[in-house]
């Protein structure tokens, strides 16, 4: 069950709308781009209207709706509404999703390149992994279907020829988790320009994920496992992750 809403409705849906205004200016979305949503409790959840300018949203702008998708108030939902209800079904820790189309990232998945080995290690630091899903036509079962599977190893997923999809605790670490991707398409593109992008080697990419993945097990409730002599202090990389997190929000 997920846990308590921490958060009023009317603060919610205001939280909702600065992040899509948010994601328009720093250009991670077009303006009919894009859906945002919002778990509030174990029963509602808020979504972006479809075919709204996620500049300009207004509060009562937002749809509400029960977790199967019935609209309670507001107009029509966003038409990748199931792709959010999947991920609220599976990820019952997840309290709001982001998706955006972030171009540098988006096109990199148009060349068939991912995010699997990156030039940087921030990405892994502060989301940790971020998969790419095959190319499934927008707004249809086919986009549920194909990101299932992978929705319990990670927070973070690109679209092929689509765009990002973040699994957050708020509207605005969305945002920052959507701008970190974008950074690190960016930085690839400016390495393979100027010569070659090289990929951090194998080995520190599964030891950065293994310090992400404590982290994350850190914020994630578990059942009570004894810690090993070498396991990461979770705590520290905690901290290292959020401070990534929030330089990059400055």
């Amino acid at each position: 069950m997920a846990p308590p809403a921490r958060t009023s409705e009317s603060s919610l849906r205001r939280e909702l709308c600065d992040a899509g205004r948010a994601l328009y200016d720093r250009g991670l979305i077009g303006p009919l781009d894009g859906n945002l949503s919002a778990r509030m409790g174990d029963r509602y959840l808020l979504c972006t209207p479809s075919g709204s300018h996620k500049g300009e949203l207004r509060p009562d702008d937002l749809v509400k709706l029960t977790l199967d998708g019935r609209v309670v108030s507001g107009g029509r939902p966003s038409t990748e509404l199931l792709m959010h209800l999947e991920i609220y079904r599976v990820r019952d820790d997840v309290r709001c999703v982001v998706h955006a189309h972030p171009p540098c990232a988006v096109g990199l998945t148009v060349a068939g390149l991912s995010f699997d080995r990156p030039v940087v290690p921030e990405i892994l630091f502060a989301i940790g992994e971020v998969p790419s899903v095959p190319y499934s036509s927008p707004t249809t079962r086919d986009v549920p279907d194909a990101i299932r599977a992978l929705l319990a190893r990670c927070d973070a997923f690109m679209l092929a020829r689509h765009g990002s999809v973040v699994l957050c605790d708020t509207a605005r670490e969305g945002v920052i988790m959507t701008e970190t991707i974008e950074h690190t398409a960016k930085i690839t593109l400016a390495a393979r320009t100027a010569g070659g992008a090289t990929p951090l080697p194998d080995a520190e990419i599964q030891k950065l994920l293994g310090l992400a993945n404590a982290a994350r097990a850190q914020r994630t409730p578990q059942t009570n496992t004894p810690p090993t002599s070498d396991a990461p202090d979770a705590a520290l990389v905690e901290s290292i992750a959020r401070a990534v997190m929030a330089k990059l929000a400055r």
